[in-house]
């Protein structure tokens, strides 16, 4: 009467699958915001160009008596309009759709405790940083502000993950 060795499914640590279905989640949505920025990369440099219009409102009333903070501001605010170009957020959004298809296609495998799982993810990641670093130039803020995004939050997945790699196989 004892059920057969095959059909007993693992059970997924509760953890794991909260941290599978937050990156399920989040990297549904990145591709949604992939898929509109490829197919509207105009928008999304108008949006881009009109916060940093806001930016530069809000931040020129506090920077007034700082002239070297100014400098600086300004100096990133050049920056991002030199990579504010509709290519670029359209060559971005491609790479933004890449990786969170890998990190969606990762987080569904983990969730079935497939090990394979964690590389895709982990590639998801790796591309996510290594991306807009070359779309934007190692040099620019805003290369440097999406890779920074990824590395934090991809890398505290990725090291969270693989504390629960031993339930996979």
């Amino acid at each position: 009467m004892f059920p057969d060795q095959e059909s007993i499914k693992p059970v997924v640590p509760r953890f794991l699958r909260f941290l599978c279905f937050l990156s399920i989640f989040g990297s549904i949505y990145m591709i949604l915001t992939g898929i509109s920025g490829l197919s509207d990369p105009e928008t999304v440099t108008k949006a881009m160009s009109k916060n940093m219009e806001q930016w530069q409102d809000y931040f020129q009333v506090s920077m007034k008596n700082d002239p070297v903070a100014e400098k600086k501001f300004e100096d990133i605010l050049s920056d991002l309009s030199l990579a504010n170009t509709t290519g670029n957020m359209r060559d971005n959004s491609f790479f933004i759709l890449i990786s969170n298809v890998l990190t969606l296609i990762g987080a569904w495998l983990m969730l079935r405790l497939r090990k394979r799982g964690f590389h895709f993810y982990f590639l998801g990641n790796l591309i996510g940083v290594i991306a807009p670093l070359l779309v934007f130039g190692s040099d620019n803020f805003l290369g440097i502000s999406y890779a920074t995004f990824t590395v934090v939050t991809g890398g505290l997945f990725s090291l969270l993950y693989a504390l629960k790699i031993k339930y996979m196989h």
